[in-house]
């Protein structure tokens, strides 16, 4: 009996050991092993720390205006630790906010990594949203009400397409930019100069650290980080100009309407011959950014894409189309430099040329008379470009064409640059299965047919005549600049190429587009200006039966400065809608008063 009796205590001893044991070293485990863990988790049921947004760099300028800055605001966002009733709390916050259930749902999951981390469902939210927020803040358990700045873009639709926008982080962009401290509700830059600078002019969040109750409420501070800005852009662009410049496109657009033209929209590109810097970068129709500084509305965003003449497309780069009569100084160099013809040859303009019994008419149906290369450049003489076309052969023109930069990208810093085309004999019977016909090559010789050009390559042809065959590459950013604005790197201008003509070349392609303005297609525009201005007019045919409005130039004439291409999309000929265009963005540049333009003579 005592034998089975100590075997049971011996039993139950080993029983307790074993559970004594056990505690010891599940206790040993908490403490060494999974102390740290521990303490963090009591830290963070403790305190909470409440992130600071950083503001973004602000824009200015080349005179120091400020034109896009950050204003406070408010946003409505949810610490998802304490966010402890989500069935309940989450359609009222819904109704409140004019969300759905599923993208409240979608951007708490995403952040579910972050349950510290204010989730911002709602930005720039106004005055009645927060009072109902705080109204019905015991039914919002963990529903804040935070103080974020927000993008402001001081002048609305003012450089639209060249500042950009910002908008919600996208899950790939979250993904490359998480190990910079990214979080999966940020906003990022998403056109733009936003997007291209994003990593400038992105700044360093802060927070403060808060000590809270059992309840989740604030008991005192722990301390506090303040938000570093991002650093600041000074840009090339000239606001002032740019206002001149979208205001004359617009009321140009209106007039062209009125006299039965389609006249969808347009671009206007003026650059500083000397440095490659955009002083103006103008695109019509635009958008006001501000639509997505807050989040945009579903409304809003169906709107601009719903518009046919697609407002958020940069039309100075991201479109491209036949360079019209402005494409006869590629013509005109080629021959000359070739040695195809002399600034002394003297051509017949009959109003028509007739090539292997195929009739390929002028403007002027009459007949320009007797002309030079100059007198064809200033009266933009197709018959004399068709001849010239015919000597020079397809891959010729295409040649020179590449060199002046036609056909590629100009490596300005903005997304979606399109390259614009340079047809070439190969090349039409890889793309189409045909040969290359000998009319082609007098179409081509005018700006028609396949050749594409951007309003930015076509600024920049005219920069390599105001040059002598410097072309530098386009910049819209001066300087960056530290939070506190001083000078953090100023860039450098680069020369994108070198065109190499011989000097009389050049010499007679100055003359030629002087001509324009003082006696040719350009002359009633431009008669009276108080600065001699060498420009070229043009009308590429859409193939709709509508014409593109285009004038090109540099200014003034025997000392240049800037360098300006102007498209009237489906705007009319080139003297009648975008030549007085030009006329009044030159008027503002050079500080003159506007007067009243005389009737515009019916040319190319």
């Amino acid at each position: 009996m005592w034998d089975e009796r100590s075997r049971r205590l011996t039993i139950l001893a080993v029983i307790v050991a074993s559970v004594i044991g056990v505690l010891v070293l599940r206790l040993v485990w908490m403490q060494l092993v999974q102390g740290v863990q521990y303490k963090k988790t009591a830290e963070q049921n403790r305190t909470r720390q409440i992130t600071a947004q950083a503001p973004r760099g602000t824009f200015y300028d080349r005179n120091g205006a400020v034109v896009v800055a950050n204003r406070p605001s408010f946003a409505v966002s949810i610490i998802i630790n304490d966010y402890s009733q989500p069935q309940a709390a989450t359609p009222l916050l819904a109704s409140i906010t004019g969300l759905a259930v599923d993208e409240i749902n979608q951007m708490i999951q995403s952040n579910a990594e972050f349950p510290y981390t204010p989730v911002r469902i709602k930005r720039d939210a106004d005055d009645a949203m927060i009072a109902k927020i705080q109204e019905r803040q015991a039914y919002l358990p963990g529903v804040i009400i935070e103080a974020i700045p927000v993008r402001h873009y001081v002048y609305k639709e003012l450089a639209a397409h060249v500042l950009g926008f910002v908008g919600s982080i996208s899950q790939e962009e979250y993904a490359r930019r998480k190990s910079q401290g990214y979080h999966p509700d940020d906003l990022v830059g998403k056109d733009g100069l936003e997007r291209e600078w994003e990593d400038v002019l992105r700044g360093i969040d802060g927070g403060k650290k808060l000590e809270v109750n059992a309840g989740g409420e604030e008991v005192r501070s722990l301390g506090d980080q303040p938000a570093i800005s991002g650093q600041g852009l000074a840009l090339c662009l000239d606001a002032n100009l740019q206002k001149a410049a979208e205001e004359a496109l617009a009321t140009q657009i209106e007039d062209s309407r009125k006299l039965g033209e389609p006249a969808k929209g347009g671009a206007v590109v003026v650059l500083d011959v000397k440095t490659g810097g955009v002083l103006v970068m103008a695109s019509n129709p635009s958008f006001d950014p501000n639509l997505f500084a807050g989040g945009i509305t579903s409304r809003n965003w169906n709107q601009l894409i719903a518009n046919p003449n697609y407002p958020l497309n940069n039309r100075a780069i991201q479109n491209a189309y036949p360079p019209g009569s402005v494409f006869k100084v590629v013509t005109a160099a080629a021959a000359l430099e070739m040695n195809l013809t002399t600034p002394q040859e003297i051509f017949e303009d009959k109003g028509v040329y007739v090539l292997n019994g195929w009739s390929f008419y002028g403007w002027d149906t009459k007949g320009l008379g007797k002309l030079t290369v100059i007198d064809g450049l200033g009266w933009s003489s197709d018959p004399v470009f068709y001849e010239l076309g015919r000597r020079l052969g397809a891959d010729n023109l295409a040649a020179y064409a590449l060199t002046f930069g036609l056909g590629q990208k100009t490596g300005i810093k903005l997304a979606g640059e399109e390259n614009g085309m340079v047809p070439y004999i190969e090349w039409k019977q890889a793309t189409y299965g045909e040969p290359w016909y000998p009319g082609e090559t007098l179409i081509a010789a005018i700006g028609q047919g396949y050749y594409l050009v951007t309003p930015l390559q076509q600024a920049l042809l005219l920069m390599a005549v105001a040059n002598n065959g410097t072309i530098y590459k386009p910049m819209i950013v001066d300087k960056v600049l530290t939070p506190e604005g001083n000078l953090a790197e100023k860039l450098t201008p680069e020369v994108l190429r070198t065109v190499n003509l011989r000097p009389e070349v050049w010499d007679t392609l100055h003359q030629g587009l002087l001509a324009v303005t003082t006696r040719g297609t350009g002359a009633s525009v431009f008669r009276g200006f108080v600065r001699p201005v060498a420009g070229k007019s043009g009308s590429s045919e859409t193939g709709r039966g509508t014409t593109h409005s285009w004038f090109a130039c540099y200014a003034p004439a025997d000392k240049p400065e800037i360098a300006m291409a102007v498209l009237v999309e489906e705007g009319g000929e080139g003297s009648m809608a975008a030549a007085p265009v030009t006329r009044r963005i030159l008027e503002a540049y050079f500080g003159v008063p506007q007067k009243a333009l005389p009737p515009a003579t019916k040319t190319d």
